[in-house]
């Protein structure tokens, strides 16, 4: 993509993205949602804040977040209305917006005038290509002057919010990591165990198939569950060492035979698939697993309230992903990442924003909301009220992990990123062949080598 280019767009999305920031909208569908937070928000009539706004001294925060639906959305407007109660001189603006939307709208909004002073963004790729063009506030001379607040953050997790050359540039305020949920009523009406290795893994799905039975649902119609399949086998596939330089754009080959063979096992799951598996979301096929159509689901733990909610009566269990006998990666990862707030270096109040991440994403508010919502921020021991059993094997997942593998499509430079998950649908539909795949990918990737220089 040539830089006037992209500027040009830019500035013309921006325009667009100012009338869509400011548009109202319900939480739960697509369009972005904007609640300016002092309007209903408790202790919005305090003596304090008529004082403040009285004085001209409050000061407006917005921040954007891609989680419009509840429990989340109302645990974020509860905990910022509490903020707003004991800082009268701080009022939000919150908008929020689905996913899939909300990348496609902090790509542009992030570099404008119209930029959140605290928002969502993913680490790896999808944010540095933002602290490239100086749009990240960088966090560290923060976390050194307040140790105790850094020594307080789990450091697997803020490893994955840190560049090769030490800049914090975000907070986690969920962990996640991807595992196989499975049918354990199923599983035992058939006799069989969670599979540990590859061939095990091929030998359940056989069985459940001849039972009658679809044995993994899956839905690639966002495209992002397909690359979590092909982040894992490469882990597994491609050594530690030739995976971080392939996914630098500076650097990128893809040139090593083990992602040829990470294809060729995925394919190997494509026939065990429900049908249609291009023209389904996830979410859709995942109530095939919670209603008992399919034996197993390739999901993250973030999912766990879901699952919930749509069967309370499901007997189910998790298995990490098989292991791959004598392959030449790392079987020790786990494949997932943090997701977590950034500041905007553009923003007028740095150390206002820095405050309340420190609180918002502490320890006291991620215990509050690892009960009431399902996830769990970095801050150590946000665990200590958890009562339910899967809740507190998802939080063992994470924090036992020695080293976590960021998701796929968040670790490639944009364009190669736009082709792998191309070539994944394709190799999904039967299309291409996975040397065929990779050799559209290793195209992709020269010409980024130039591009992200």
């Amino acid at each position: 993509m040539k830089k006037n280019l992209k500027k040009t767009l830019s500035i013309g999305l921006a325009a667009m993205m100012a009338l869509s920031l400011a548009a109202c909208g319900g939480s739960s569908n697509d369009a972005a949602a904007t609640t300016a937070a002092s309007g209903n928000s408790a202790g919005s009539g305090a003596s304090g804040d008529t004082q403040a706004a009285a004085s001209g001294d409050v000061k407006t925060i917005k921040l954007f977040h891609r989680f419009p639906d509840d429990p989340c959305n109302a645990f974020i407007e509860k905990k910022i209305a509490e903020y707003e109660a004991s800082h009268p001189d701080i009022k939000f603006e919150i908008t929020s917006a689905q996913n899939q939307p909300y990348k496609e709208k902090i790509k542009v909004v992030v570099g404008s005038d119209e930029c959140p002073d605290i928002f969502f963004s993913f680490c790896g790729e999808f944010s540095e290509r933002f602290i490239r063009e100086g749009l990240l506030m960088d966090l560290t001379p923060y976390l050194e002057a307040d140790p105790e607040w850094k020594d307080s953050l789990m450091e697997t997790q803020m490893d994955e919010y840190t560049t090769a050359d030490g800049m914090v540039y975000g907070i986690p305020f969920r962990l996640d990591a991807k595992e196989f949920f499975y049918n354990v009523d199923m599983f035992n009406d058939l006799g069989l165990e969670a599979p540990e290795t590859w061939d095990d893994f091929i030998k359940v799905l056989d069985a459940i198939q001849a039972s009658g039975v679809v044995p993994i649902a899956e839905g690639n119609q966002d495209k992002w569950p397909g690359a979590h399949y092909l982040g894992a086998l490469n882990e597994q596939c491609v050594p530690d060492d030739v995976r971080a330089k392939d996914y630098n754009p500076k650097t990128g080959e893809f040139t090593d035979p083990g992602y040829v063979e990470a294809f060729k096992y995925y394919q190997q799951l494509v026939p065990y698939m429900n049908m249609g598996v291009n023209g389904m979301t996830h979410d859709m096929a995942r109530l095939g697993f919670t209603n008992g159509q399919n034996a197993i689901l390739f999901a993250e733990l973030v999912e766990i309230t879901n699952i919930k909610q749509e069967n309370p009566d499901l007997n189910w269990g998790m298995f990490k992903f098989p292991t791959i006998p004598n392959a030449k990666g790392n079987p020790d990862l786990v494949s997932g990442a943090p997701e977590g707030f950034a500041i905007s270096s553009k923003t007028a109040y740095p150390d206002e924003c820095v405050e309340f991440l420190k609180w918002f994403l502490g320890a006291e508010t991620g215990a509050e909301q690892a009960v009431e919502v399902g996830w769990f921020n970095a801050s150590l021991g946000v665990d200590k009220g958890l009562t339910d059993p899967s809740l507190i094997s998802a939080y063992e997942v994470i924090a036992n992990a020695k080293k976590m593998d960021i998701w796929f499509d968040n670790a490639l430079y944009s364009t190669v990123c736009d082709e792998y998950l191309t070539q994944i649908s394709d190799i999904t539909n039967g299309d291409v062949t996975p040397e065929d795949a990779m050799a559209k990918i290793q195209k992709v990737a020269a010409e980024a080598q130039s591009l992200a220089e």
